[in-house]
């Protein structure tokens, strides 16, 4: 397809060269727009990179045979190009008559053309007028919009950042709306539709065969900037880009198949052979550190492949310097000026870290807006009056919104918003359950001790080897500390704050949990939304938030997040996924950091279901869940060592040991009930709605599969706290011994019923309106009742009368202030004696204090000798007492009120303690005097070990967490 020259653009002739490979979907629409052409060239020739689907032949039957070249399929672009500008001089050289104007024309031009391009009937005459305007010109470019006829912007110009990616200005999926109608000068300019004066093509080089694909024309463009030319963009003249290879709809062979890959390598490599000498060794590390950062980036975003891709690109750019020097040899003898004279033309350094903080703003913002929007939209048509919940409904209308009247309001919002209605009723009841606990100090009392000052006590007590506490401790730190330490660092280094927002809010937080792991097994809102309330109850209706048991309400608040992975894991009627078990094993881990007792239920449970799943030659699950079932012993290692090898530690949890506990064997048939025997839980019948209801579900038979599972959790938790409490717990330093503390298995049992009555409740209308009136219906709406009632009386209770039971804010160290300051700046002690009782009980405070935390490395033997000691100083002492307690580093000794007379007056008579400065009727106090003696070596640390267990939990998480999609090439690449 050729014609004589326009006599008025004369002595102007065009060279059009249209590249095609697989391309016979879009060549149709390019040959037609280009015989449409106002301003036709003055010669067409295409080169075909190894077409299979009959290109050439629509090129050959369009354009003749001897304008049409076809060459190996592995071509590049440029060297198509470069191919068939050869076979136009050779058709001009051989052939006469047709081509005699093209031959006698002057100024030659090249017209590039892709075959999934589409030029409006204007775009060459606009380019020309736009070319004819400086003899400095050397390449302009078109407006480039999307495929076929839209007006969606896809490049006006581009240029390329100092990370080494494509960079056009325009914001994702921006209309033409006149805003970019003028001519400007820009670094580059597509290659699909671009025009180069032939003259300045020939002393560039054309375009570098090390690019075969992508950013060909940036580097181009570069190179022409650098020698002096001017490249500008012609928004007058637009053409349409299908942007096929980028958006997948055929694959490129330059490419190995790698897009990503290769227009990576391309992009590292222009920015290298281009940029200015000066800069080379700091463009070197900067790509260098961007690379290894978007790895990890990839990694994080479960990504492997395009992990691969970035490291293989940065690898074949940055790994081959000597490449790279020839390209800046072969280029420093066109540059003309001052390398600095292009850097106008690029993009500041700051660019591509802005766009890349607005993109991730950007998507994080996104779903709040939308949940935003929704609410804002469905709170105006409540006021409005028009609420009604086939109006509001996008979808079916679930059964418990049918036949509410119109403007239901409240519980027209709750049925659409039922998470936010639930967390915004239990914050407000929190806030005034919690009346009286809000003031100065810490909060502690009972199994709670008081938190550090700072994050940095937590992460100082999980890094050392040597504890300063109590007498010393080597043994390893309970990792529930470094769970803490994390989320008080979250919290800007406040780590009073993590155990207020916990204590405080643990019915929040363990309905939020619920509420998502109950999508697993219910469908139905209200009865999600009843599920997540009572479950969010039993911290609290157990009386572990008032006894103080940070482990059970830390448990309470993971276990519905164990579940929730755990469901997904053994629900065979979707794929098998390893990110289940990953989740499962990781969640799991949490729970049991912070109460050893989780991990053999979930062993115990472990084994049924391996066993069913056995039974179903589920081999693929049956790995995962002998995974999950592992994780927690690798990733608590090497506390879980020292677990494994003394088994009574799993009758402690996180916090001190609850030594005033009783038993509760005379009455072990309200474990049933959620009842472990705190002074401060709920009355049993305020919760036994949820067993009765839980009995109930099992006369449901089509849901009995179901319920029954659930009872078998119920049971497992039922079961541990049987075992446990026949056994006793010894308290750190002798202190004596105690009932072992129930909460978290009577935790477990509950989630188990709570379970079962939901999945039996779910649905239960439809169930029972499809039977006959008979004895099935007064049952069901006996038991919804008194399912309705247990989460109800609970909350009224812990609003209205819960007590705090020992929780307050008070001081951390509860003696005088010079001798915390003492403890501080040395290795002095306090000893601590309680007489208030018919059982001595005494503790030892070192550094700041006995802080939460410091129980997980108390050993629970004690020292016989501080026992030994202790007992006779208050009874018959020797002289040797008073210096054994210098020897062990003890330089005070204090007795909090209440005081023991008898106590008070053996300690004024012993030799070698002398009265100190105290208030009377706070404590009394005597110091010690000062022993020559070792209280053990120095702290150590284990960085090494803490870091080699952060990059496992770190990969871990990773394994465990959804995976995010990866982009298109769109914005990164030139299409073709």
């Amino acid at each position: 397809m050729s014609s004589a020259a326009d006599p008025s653009a004369a002595p102007l002739r065009v060279i059009a060269v249209i590249v095609s490979h697989d391309g016979v979907g879009w060549l149709p629409h390019l040959l037609s727009s280009l015989a449409r052409s106002t301003r036709l060239p003055d010669l067409t020739v295409g080169v075909d990179t190894g077409s299979l689907d009959g290109s050439a032949d629509l090129l050959r039957g369009t354009l003749g045979s001897e304008l049409v070249l076809e060459v190996d399929r592995a071509i590049g672009f440029g060297a198509a190009v470069a191919a068939g500008l050869d076979r136009a001089a050779d058709a001009v050289a051989t052939v006469s008559g047709r081509h005699a104007a093209v031959a006698e024309a002057g100024e030659e031009w090249v017209w590039l053309l892709h075959d999934d391009c589409a030029p409006d009937p204007d775009a060459l005459a606009r380019l020309v007028e736009t070319a004819v305007t400086d003899s400095r010109i050397a390449v302009v470019g078109c407006r480039v919009r999307a495929w076929p006829h839209a007006r969606r912007l896809l490049e006006v110009g581009v240029t390329i950042s100092g990370t080494a990616h494509r960079e056009t200005g325009l914001e994702p999926g921006e209309y033409d709306q006149g805003q970019y109608d003028d001519v400007r000068d820009v670094l580059a300019v597509s290659s699909a539709g671009m025009l180069v004066r032939r003259s300045a093509w020939a002393s560039l080089g054309g375009l570098d065969p090390r690019l075969p694909l992508f950013r060909d024309d940036v580097d181009l463009g570069w190179r022409a900037a650098a020698a002096g030319w001017r490249v500008v963009v012609a928004p007058a003249a637009v053409v349409h880009h299908a942007e096929a290879a980028s958006r997948g709809t055929r694959s490129i062979s330059t490419t190995t198949r790698r897009p990503h890959q290769a227009d990576r390598r391309a992009g590292i490599y222009t920015v290298l052979v281009n940029c200015r000498a000066a800069a080379l060794p700091y463009v070197y590390v900067r790509l260098l550190l961007g690379s290894l950062l978007r790895i990890l980036g990839y990694l994080l975003g479960k990504l492997p492949g395009a992990a691969w891709d970035e490291a293989a690109a940065g690898a074949a750019a940055l790994g081959r310097p000597w490449e790279v020097l020839a390209a800046r040899r072969w280029r420093r003898r066109l540059r003309v000026g001052p390398p600095a004279g292009v850097r106008h033309l690029l993009p500041p350094w700051w660019s591509p870290y802005a766009r890349g903080l607005d993109a991730a703003l950007s998507r994080c913002a996104e779903p709040l807006h939308q949940a935003a929007t929704r609410l804002n939209s469905s709170t105006r048509r409540l006021r409005g009056g028009r609420g009604e919940p086939s109006r509001l409904e996008s979808g079916p209308v679930p059964d418990e919104a049918v036949d509410l009247p119109s403007g239901a309001g409240p519980l027209e919002l709750v049925a659409r918003h039922p998470l936010l209605c639930l967390t915004g009723v239990l914050t407000v009841a929190g806030l005034v359950a919690s009346r009286g606990l809000w003031g100065g100090g810490f909060l502690q009392g009972g199994a709670l001790l008081p938190a550090p000052d700072s994050a940095g006590g937590w992460w100082r007590l999980f890094t050392e080897d040597r504890h300063q506490v109590g007498l010393g401790s080597d043994l390893s730190t309970s990792p529930y500390v470094a769970v803490l330490a994390i989320a008080a660092t979250v919290l800007l280094g406040k780590a009073w704050l993590a155990v207020d927002l916990l204590m405080m809010f643990a019915p929040v937080l363990a309905a939020v949990g619920a509420w998502m792991a109950s999508a697993r097994l219910v469908r139905g809102p209200s009865t999600r939304l009843w599920m997540a309330l009572s479950y969010g109850l039993v911290p609290v209706v157990t009386g572990a938030v008032a006894s103080g048991h940070v482990g059970t309400v830390a448990v309470a608040a993971l276990l519905p997040w164990v579940a929730r992975s755990a469901c997904r894991l053994l629900d065979v009627e979707s794929a098998a996924r390893w990110g289940a078990a990953w989740a499962t094993g990781l969640t799991l881990s949490l729970a049991t950091a912070f109460a050893p007792v989780c991990w053999p239920v979930a062993v115990v449970l472990g084994v049924l279901a391996l066993g069913w799943l056995l039974v179903g030659r589920q081999w693929a699950r049956v790995a995962q869940w002998v995974l999950a079932l592992a994780l927690p012993v690798v990733l608590l290692a090497p506390w879980s060592w020292r677990v494994l090898t003394d088994p009574p530690l799993v009758l402690t949890e996180a916090g001190l040991v609850d030594v005033p506990g009783t038993s509760i064997s005379g009455s072990a048939w309200q474990l049933a009930f959620l009842r472990t025997g705190a002074v401060d839980q709920a009355a049993w019948w305020l919760t036994a709605g949820v067993t009765v209801v839980a009995v109930l579900a099992l006369l449901r038979t089509d849901t009995r599969a179901r319920v029954s599972a659930a009872w078998l959790v119920a049971a497992s938790g039922l079961g541990a706290a049987a075992v446990l409490s026949r056994h006793l717990v010894a308290a750190p330093l002798g202190a004596g011994t105690a009932y072992p503390w129930l909460g978290v298995p009577v935790v477990i049992a509950g989630a188990g019923l709570i379970g079962a009555a939901g999945i039996a409740a779910d649905g239960l209308r439809g169930h029972v309106g499809s039977e006959s009136f008979g004895w099935r219906q007064p049952l069901a709406l006996a038991a919804v009742v008194v399912g309705l009632s247990a989460p109800l009386l609970g909350l009224g209770w812990w609003v209205t009368a819960a007590p705090h039971g020992d929780l307050h804010h008070g001081a951390a160290v509860p003696v005088p202030a010079y001798m915390v300051a003492a403890m501080s700046t040395s290795d002095a002690r306090v000893l601590v004696l309680r007489t208030n009782s018919s059982t001595v009980r005494y503790q030892v405070l070192a550094g700041d204090g006995e802080r939460l935390g410091d129980d997980s490395v108390l050993p629970p033997g004690g020292a016989p000798r501080l026992a030994t000691v202790v007992a006779d100083i208050l009874s018959q002492s020797g002289p040797e007492d008073v210096p054994a307690l210098g020897e062990m580093g003890i330089r005070y000794v204090v007795l909090p009120s209440p005081q023991s007379s008898t106590a008070v007056a053996k300690l004024d008579s012993l030799a070698g303690l002398s009265r100190t400065s105290t208030e009377q009727s706070v404590l009394s106090g005597w110091q010690v005097e000062e022993v020559a003696g070792s209280t053990g070596r120095e702290p150590g640390s284990r960085e090494g070990l803490v870091l080699m267990l952060a990059v496992l939990w770190a990969l871990v998480t990773v394994l465990a967490a959804p995976g995010v999609r990866r982009r298109p090439l769109q914005a990164e690449q030139e299409p073709r």
